[in-house]
């Protein structure tokens, strides 16, 4: 039902942006010169422009059911071939930062919660702080002097040279800078203060200090009973954070000249590519109402009393 809203608002709007987009095609095969009005009516009624609007979100729908989008304006080639190109590598960056979020968060946020040394504790909660107030453009960019232009220890973007194989290491290699600035450009100093909270909360409950006290190993103490419940507030908004952590990632990829979507979204955008626009916005609305629903899922396996309450 929301993907089918989705798709009703992101085609309506779109189709009814400013611009021609016959005029556009013609105008750039034409090397940007003005083309005869004829021959963009002509392209009009080819692609079907002319049509009610309604006419031409059934005959969109009925075709995307099928995997088909259509055929870019701007290429000529079919839309899926071009999701296919792009959406994996968005879907790896994304990925990539989603597990290093979680490996992060939770390292950084146990000790936050566990250590005994205030300056240790304060210096975290402090460096969260500036981290959470920073944009995720300037962090990237910080990121992008420091690894590619002082130490010079990553590369600055693109995947790959030319001619150059693109074997898992190079992908890595190539990977972990942008990985890395949408880690920490997008909600990592929030996820650690939600995991700081919930164990700190838990640290001496009476339940944890009687698991001590039957001698079981820090290790179970830390993971059975403070970290798993701590896990809760804190995989909740990593489900809802997931369309943030997107549009991140359509961001970094300009910045870091990644070949995901987002580059293709916003040539498309810049372009009146429509179909492209819009098979770019409803796939990414599937990928976060997925992810949503996987987080509610994780959420209910974390936390037995949401999985025992009543429902309906």
């Amino acid at each position: 039902m929301v993907v089918a809203a989705l798709s009703v608002l992101c085609f309506g709007l779109v189709s009814l942006a400013p611009g021609d987009p016959a005029a556009e095609i013609l105008e750039a095969r034409n090397g940007g010169r003005p083309v005869p009005a004829a021959a963009v009516a002509a392209l009009r009624a080819e692609m079907g422009l002319d049509d009610p609007l309604p006419a031409r979100y059934a005959r969109w729908a009925g075709d995307a059911l099928r995997g088909d989008f259509g055929v870019s304006y701007l290429t000529g080639r079919p839309v899926s071939e071009t999701l296919a190109d792009t959406v994996p590598w968005t879907l790896l960056l994304t990925g990539a930062a989603t597990v290093l979020s979680v490996l992060g968060a939770v390292a950084v946020g146990l000790v936050a919660a566990l250590t005994r040394r205030a300056w240790l504790r304060r210096g975290i909660e402090t460096a969260m702080f500036v981290l959470g107030g920073m944009p995720g453009f300037v962090s990237a960019l910080l990121l992008l002097y420091l690894f590619a232009a002082v130490w010079r220890v990553l590369p600055s973007g693109g995947l790959g040279r030319p001619g150059e194989p693109l074997t898992p290491g190079v992908v890595l290699t190539y990977l972990a800078l942008p990985a890395l600035a949408l880690t920490f450009g997008h909600h990592f100093g929030t996820y650690v203060r939600l995991i700081q909270s919930g164990v700190g909360r838990l640290r001496d409950a009476p339940h944890v200090e009687n698991a001590r006290v039957r001698g079981l190993s820090r290790w179970t103490v830390t993971t059975r009973h403070l970290l798993r419940p701590g896990l809760v507030p804190f995989t909740a908004r990593l489900g809802v954070g997931v369309g943030g952590l997107i549009a991140g990632a359509y961001a970094t990829e300009v910045i870091f000249s990644w070949p995901g979507v987002g580059r293709q979204a916003i040539e498309a955008a810049r372009s009146h590519d429509y179909p492209v626009l819009v098979a770019v916005v409803l796939v990414t609305g599937v990928v976060v109402v997925l992810a949503n629903l996987l987080g509610e899922l994780a959420v209910a396996r974390l936390d037995p009393r949401i999985r025992r309450s009543p429902r309906g």
